[in-house]
């Protein structure tokens, strides 16, 4: 209701006021009333005309919706709106009962044009403190015109960190590419924003952001030419353990990002069951074959992991030289600094193949591929077609080794918190330390407003229902016993920023036929709900007529015996 009326330089909310004003006069004056908004149905109950006009004027925009609201009015109910079609429906009218005489009045905007920041989203789920993230804005354009030089900003910790301007096309969604780094391991609290007008509360999109935690590697191992450990822990980000394959720790197993099989000459039915489920859990599975033709157990993790792979031995050691990688594949994005399509690849032979993977990161020159990736439910395999080991692949010795197993680590990283959440989720997850039963009460709060959720903690994680009187987008934060615990960003649902809205004719076909009590008035600066009212209900007042037509006989008689 922020759009502005067809013709007026008024907003829709601001001319439905000044026509609902025109109704307060329709009714005598012992008439008692009722002024709803979306976000309100109590204490709204008025004696006095005064008073419920005194309400019209300090009605305000809202982002609340009318769930929740239920007439039992057996008078006159009349409803202002712009009947979004992306919000209206004909079983709103349900809301009233058959008895209730519900009058619509929808109010006309003068376009239906509109900008406003779909959702953000990151280039990589991971994000290292200090280093260079990427981030997407998806802006979309309502309107049948192009909307050129569109003013677009980062805002981060209430500093601008990057700017541009955009042309969007009509009717569609441009994504936008942002580059900026994240200070350090605290909660940055961030927004994108636009300028639009007049539609102006979708203009700032909310979101959070913070530096990654490690990265929780397990490798079950039982030994082989290349150490993984000694790789991984290179690097800071990774949180890497190791077991042999007689002492696995199941429990630590299944709390990491990422577990890698390297070289198992057995694998148990017990550890085939532990990785096929991990995987279901959202994990990330990396399998290294092991260096022998005397395997054991691979058909079943293979079925665990729904996977039509099989092991061929290792007897022919003869190599196969790989092809390079392809230039568009999102798996080797950041890690060249300039692609050469002639670079010298690593050769290998192979122990086992499969069938069609959902991505092929390498391949061998016939087209084979060396290293897939698998979505599985949640979570995601890597197969490697070749053990780590120099008799059968110089991919250990190859400048690719190190980026793709770090790369590939990185991907397993499991995002626990979404950017953003929008005030229609219902429900919210958030991580947090494990408390005892009862104990302490988690707030969410921005500046003076304060909200206390209905709230649960399973599992090290909070669930908490999104209270229905949060109604304003913003960053807000998560307190516990009043010590601040995290930040949560809401946005506007953004099917409100699609304006298009139905006719008067269109509602009338909606509505049907078989509502006698639902009145639904033509709009226009011509159009008088005070006019079509009293004509349907009160008749037409001929008192005027027969008061003007007496003064004219009482002006005739005086005038015949004044001249006679």
């Amino acid at each position: 209701m922020q759009n502005l009326h067809e013709g007026q330089d008024i907003s829709l909310l601001s001319y439905s006021i000044d026509k609902a004003r025109t109704v307060l006069s329709l009714f005598p004056p012992a008439t008692v009333y009722d002024v709803f908004d979306n976000s309100s149905y109590s204490r709204n109950h008025f004696a006095s005309l005064p008073d419920a006009s005194d309400k019209l004027n300090h009605l305000d925009f809202s982002a609340a919706s009318m769930r929740g609201f239920r007439s039992n009015s057996d008078g006159h109910v009349f409803w202002f709106s712009d009947f979004q079609k992306n919000q209206f429906a004909a079983s709103d009218i349900e809301l009233f009962p058959d008895k209730t005489q519900l009058h619509i009045i929808p109010v006309a905007a003068g376009g239906t044009s509109n900008i406003f920041v779909d959702t953000v989203y990151l280039e990589d789920a991971f994000i290292r403190k200090g280093a260079e993230t990427m981030i997407h804005a998806v802006v979309y354009n309502t309107g049948s015109e192009t909307a050129e030089d569109v003013p677009l900003k980062l805002i981060v910790n209430n500093e601008q960190v990057a700017a541009m301007s955009l042309d969007l096309p009509p009717k569609q969604a441009t994504t936008a590419t942002i580059k900026f780094r994240v200070g350090d391991n605290k909660t940055s609290r961030a927004a994108i924003v636009l300028e639009d007008y007049p539609v102006e509360f979708d203009n700032t999109y909310y979101f959070t952001l913070s530096a990654s935690p490690g990265v929780r590697i397990a490798e079950i191992s039982d030994g082989g030419d290349i150490d993984l450990k000694e790789l991984y822990s290179k690097e800071p980000l990774f949180d890497y353990t190791r077991f042999t394959s007689g002492g696995v720790d199941y429990a630590r197993v299944n709390a990491a990002d990422v577990l890698i099989l390297h070289g198992l000459k057995t694998i148990s039915t017990g550890l085939a069951t532990t990785a096929g489920n991990f995987v279901k859990d959202g994990g990330t599975l990396l399998v290294v074959p092991a260096a022998t033709s005397e395997v054991q157990g691979y058909d079943e993790l293979f079925r665990q992991i729904t996977i039509a792979a099989r092991t061929i031995g290792s007897t022919n050691k003869t190599k196969t030289e790989l092809l390079p990688p392809a230039p568009d594949n999102p798996f080797f994005r950041g890690i060249f600094s300039e692609y050469d399509k002639k670079m010298q690849m690593p050769a290998a032979a192979r122990t086992i193949q499969w069938a069609r993977a959902s991505d092929d990161i390498l391949k061998y020159r016939g087209g084979t591929p060396f290293l897939s990736r698998f979505e599985r439910g949640k979570g995601q395999v890597y197969l490697l077609a070749s053990p780590l080991q120099e008799e059968y692949t110089s991919f250990v010795n190859h400048a690719l080794l190190l980026p793709v197993l770090y790369k590939l680590a990185i991907t397993g990283y499991k995002q626990e918190q979404p950017l953003a959440y929008t005030m229609s989720s219902g429900t919210v997850r958030m991580p947090v330390a494990q408390t005892i039963a009862g104990e302490g009460i988690y707030k969410l709060q921005k500046d003076s407003a304060v909200f206390i959720p209905e709230q649960q903690i399973r599992g090290g994680n909070l669930y908490f229902t999104v209270p229905p009187d949060l109604n304003e987008a913003g960053i807000y934060n998560l307190t516990l016993d009043d010590a601040p615990v995290g930040s949560v960003a809401f946005n506007y649902d953004n099917r409100e920023s699609y304006l298009e809205q139905y006719t008067p004719d269109e509602l009338r076909i909606l509505i049907g036929k078989d509502k006698p009590n639902v009145h639904v008035y033509d709009y226009g600066d011509a159009f008088s709900v005070k006019n079509e009212f009293e004509k349907r209900y009160f008749g037409v007042k001929l008192w005027k007529y027969c008061l003007i037509l007496c003064l004219v006989f009482l002006m005739a008689e005086i005038a015949l015996i004044r001249f006679r």
